[in-house]
């Protein structure tokens, strides 16, 4: 299942690029990273609607609420890219990003059975 990797990989992409983002002392390496990430949404977002039918029919509300959760962690995502262009971003609302990234990945891969692994 070819959309399932995709949007595995685009999942992974997604935290390394916002790590890049957050973490980059460069402005242009940073404003490149948040397009790639802006990027990785539109390519997440349209993998996980071919996904949808599958996880819902194993799981009809946890499909729910990842797809609520992966809403709101791209809001979170944007917040931390707008406090990173404002000079008010922390390590720890940095950190808590990157963990919310990492559990709602693991939560997929358990909506999934485990697959793609």
């Amino acid at each position: 299942m070819v959309n399932m990797w995709v949007h595995f990989v685009t999942w992974i992409v997604l935290i390394i690029v916002v790590a890049i983002a957050v973490f980059s002392t460069n402005q242009k390496v940073s404003v490149i990273s948040m397009m790639i990430a802006r990027l990785s949404y539109i390519v997440a977002i349209i993998t996980g609607i071919g996904l949808f039918q599958y996880a819902y029919q194993s799981s009809p509300v946890l499909t729910i609420v990842k797809i609520i959760f992966a809403i709101l962690l791209m809001g979170i995502i944007e917040m931390s890219f707008a406090k990173k262009k404002q000079q008010r971003l922390n390590r720890n609302f940095v950190i808590g990003v990157i963990i919310l990234i990492l559990l709602l990945g693991l939560f997929g891969i358990y909506l999934a059975s485990g697959f793609p692994f």
